[in-house]
């Protein structure tokens, strides 16, 4: 990145978002905005009970009601192929089905005139179910005494991990200090404020043209031509003009979505809107994977860890394919506390649930919690330093990640001094209030690390890398054509920075566009991963470095040069992806009368590498500190006897904007060389493994006890404090 090293024009500048102002004048149109031509409604008809057969569904009664177009089952999908939730995992889901798994399966859809009426009509229709024996817990599914899919001998979602190195049980028998515990997190979901949506238009047979909501145009565009038995050239993905965050919620094809969507304007001959209510985006669609995770933890006498075990076990839901999440739990596990002696296992299995997919930090949360609770304990009872503890065990520049690529840029020892120093952790005692009686605010500090990763290098079957096309437009202005979906994050704002940076002209001058995936060069795995930056940054450094190449050279002006276009490329060369660390800082209140838990401050610090978007920067780290808050405190889609309880905002509570703390954020510059444009690392998604440890931590500090089970609740800490008294 020699080439485009200068001084800093526009990087870590606070600047206006591309897309800020449409959206914050309520301008901007969203998918459920979106209007075609002679445009029709579609919507889901939904399983009641957790597992059945359908034995019929009334489509005829249906079909008499005006204003209804179309009524369909599982029987007129037949002809196309099922959907997988990650790449490699079984297609063993159907877009439509005659056997539901869980409560809120697609087992048919209505078209209408209207969204009302075709909500209405399917919510209705009369059903009949022959109901079928299920598994609800990790426990039963592991008996195998139902096998939930047809296809398969057993409820394995994946194969057993079994990974281990060195001599583990010799070692751990001969550790001065040894550390056992067993953690539990729960079901989370995306709580998306946008309901998912999507729109389609096969009406000429040889073209369907899909809007939806989405973190990859051609990653999704190739699913849904394999699923519906299509050349991929005849489908085209179109990026809508606004989309909401997605937090991993779209990382993968949705099958009662896109797949559906399609199939019913094939059969109307119009395009077809299939818009989810906010119910159904938090229970039909997919959530994060629950887990059980039992560590062992030994120090040798100069208290330094030299053996480790880890047992996980995954909820995987109908669906869900937790291979995938217990592999990223793997690398963080084996790499952030390195150790030449270690054992893991994981299983995962289906349950009659919501499928588990991907959500903000796949895996990295489930075993961060965990992970960095233990380490507080070791600190605890051995009275040692958490920050210095974790320094001296914590992962260093030339250690090896999972796939061989060495650490070139860790900045953990800043973001730890430098969070520390903010967040005055050397007078966190004295601050402390003295408890006089039972009836008084408790308060305790607490500190977690967490590593991710940005980029998918190594993770998947396709090949990380992406292309840019650059062109000189004809008033002098720069365009560059990109496949990344905007959805919230700020990345046209990052990118048009970037490339206005190395170019050395204003940001007005540069334009980033993504016209679909018929316009712009092909990027598999679009805005997934915390890649954008780092991967499509690069792309589009090197796309501007080639302008200016050609700028200087010719000594013409741009409009001069009007026509003129490049293509930038950047493959990662490293066979794992970029490792990213951070350390957060936690200051909470417990009201010991209702147990309620309040983060009365939190400060982040996290390695970006470079600072390229400071707002950017800044949101990220601050959404990433709610998501994680919620996690740690309160989100929970609960089930009972395989029926979700509190499917909707009034239910599945999350923070409010007045719950928040106050938020202190520290951008530590380690740059990577070989990392994204100028050295920068992903960001989205690193920030939040720490979070939900940090707050267990200080929990634990102010109520004197540990609770080992994600959300910690107000009853979890009144079953603890009454116990204590």
């Amino acid at each position: 990145m020699s080439k485009i090293s200068q001084q800093d024009r526009l990087l870590g500048k606070s600047l206006e978002r591309s897309d800020g102002r449409s959206k914050a004048e309520g301008k901007a149109l969203y998918l459920r905005d979106m209007v075609l031509p002679d445009l029709t409604f579609a919507a889901v008809i939904r399983s009641s009970v957790p597992r059945a057969r359908v034995k019929e569904i009334d489509k005829l009664s249906a079909l008499q009601i005006s204003g209804v177009i179309d009524v369909i089952t599982a029987e007129d999908v037949e002809e196309f192929h099922p959907v997988s939730i990650f790449p490699n995992s079984p297609k063993i889901q159907r877009i439509l089905t005659h056997t539901p798994q869980f409560v809120g399966d697609a087992v048919g859809a209505v078209v209408a005139e209207s969204f009302e009426l075709a909500r209405k009509v399917a919510d209705e229709i009369e059903i009949e179910f022959d109901e079928l024996s299920s598994c609800l817990t990790i426990e039963e599914s592991l008996l195998n005494e139902v096998v939930i899919h047809e296809s398969m001998s057993d409820n394995l979602a994946g194969p057993v991990i079994n990974h281990s190195n060195g001599n583990f049980e010799d070692t751990i028998g001969k550790c001065t200090y040894v550390f056992e515990g067993e953690y539990e997190t729960q079901r989370q979901c995306a709580q998306t404020i946008e309901a998912m949506a999507c729109v389609c238009d096969w009406s000429d047979q040889n073209l369907l043209r899909v809007w939806t909501h989405l973190d990859s145009m051609f990653h999704f565009r190739d699913s849904l031509a394999e699923i519906l038995g299509l050349d991929a050239d005849s489908v085209v993905v179109e990026p809508p003009e606004a989309l909401g965050a997605t937090f991993g919620l779209k990382n993968s094809i949705i099958a009662s979505l896109e797949p559906l969507c399609a199939v019913l304007s094939r059969r109307v001959g119009r395009p077809v809107k299939l818009q989810l209510t906010p119910e159904e985006s938090i229970f039909t669609t997919v959530s994060r994977h629950p887990s059980k995770i039992r560590l062992i933890t030994g120090l040798d006498e100069e208290k330094k860890i030299v053996a480790r075990k880890a047992e996980v076990l995954l909820d995987s839901g109908a669906y869900g394919w937790g291979y995938v999440v217990a592999l990223s739990m793997l690398g963080k596990w084996v790499c952030l506390y390195p150790c030449e002696h270690l054992e893991f296992a994981a299983t995962s299995v289906y349950t009659n649930h919501i499928s588990g997919g991907a959500y903000r930090a796949v895996g990295t949360a489930q075993i961060h919690f965990a992970m960095e609770s233990q380490i507080d304990e070791i600190c605890k009872e051995l009275n040692l330093d958490p920050l210095s503890f974790r320094l001296v065990n914590a992962a260093k520049v030339g250690d090896k990640l999972p796939m061989g690529t060495q650490i070139r840029s860790w900045g953990l020892k800043e973001c730890l001094e430098e969070g520390a120093e903010i967040f005055k952790w050397d007078e966190r005692k004295r601050r402390r209030p003295k408890i006089l009686s039972n009836f008084e605010t408790l308060r305790g500090t607490g500190m977690a690390i967490g590593m991710h990763h940005a980029g998918l290098t190594g993770l998947i079957p396709n090949p990380e890398g992406s292309k840019c096309e650059a062109l000189i437009a004809e008033d002098g202005k720069f365009e560059f054509r990109v496949g990344v979906v905007e959805k919230g994050q700020g990345s046209v704002t990052t990118l048009e920075i970037v490339a206005a940076e190395v170019l050395a002209v204003d940001i007005e001058q540069v334009k980033i566009v993504n016209l679909g995936t018929s316009a712009v060069p092909f990027d598999y795995s679009g805005a997934e991963a915390s890649r954008t930056t780092y991967v499509i940054g690069r792309a589009v450094a090197d796309a501007a470095v080639k302008i200016r190449e050609i700028l200087d050279s010719s000594k013409k002006s741009p409009v001069e040069l009007a026509g003129h276009s490049v293509i930038g490329e950047f493959v990662p060369r490293d066979n794992d992806p970029l490792p990213v660390i951070g350390a957060h800082f936690c200051e909470v209140e417990v009201d010991s009368v209702s147990g309620v838990v309040s983060v009365v401050r939190y400060v982040a610090a996290q390695d970006v590498g470079k600072i390229i978007n400071l707002n950017g920067c800044l949101g990220q780290v601050e959404g990433g500190i709610h998501h994680g808050l919620g996690f740690a405190l309160l989100e929970e889609l609960e089930y009972e006897e395989g029926f979700p309880m509190n499917p909707n905002f009034m239910g599945y509570k999350v923070l409010m904007a007045s719950d928040m703390p106050k938020i202190e954020v520290v951008l530590v510059e380690n740059s990577d060389p070989d990392g994204g444009p100028f050295g920068a690392k992903g960001l989205g998604t690193p920030v939040m493994p720490a979070v939900a440890p940090a707050v267990a931590n200080a929990i634990a500090d102010a109520i004197g006890a540990r609770i080992c089970e994600l959300p910690i609740t107000p009853y979890k800490v009144m079953e603890v404090l009454v116990k204590e008294i």
